[in-house]
């Protein structure tokens, strides 16, 4: 299944090229290790991973807060 990265928050990283955050990934691990790197608090800043195929978000960054 191909997954991609969504948020509210702009995404970017010192490391990272800025489509690293726009590219559709075969893993949902891949994505979810991109989407952390792209915002400074991933508990307050809610990036998630969606699978591209059903909509359905497989994982969110604020739910690890819990």
């Amino acid at each position: 299944m191909p997954f991609r990265i969504e948020s509210d928050f702009p995404l970017e990283s010192d490391w990272l090229p800025p489509d690293a955050f726009t590219q559709v990934y075969v893993s949902a691990t891949e994505a979810i290790d991109v989407a952390l790197e792209g915002v400074q608090d991933p508990a307050f800043q809610e990036v998630r991973v969606v699978d591209v195929e059903t909509g359905v978000v497989v994982w969110r960054s604020t739910d690890e807060a819990d």
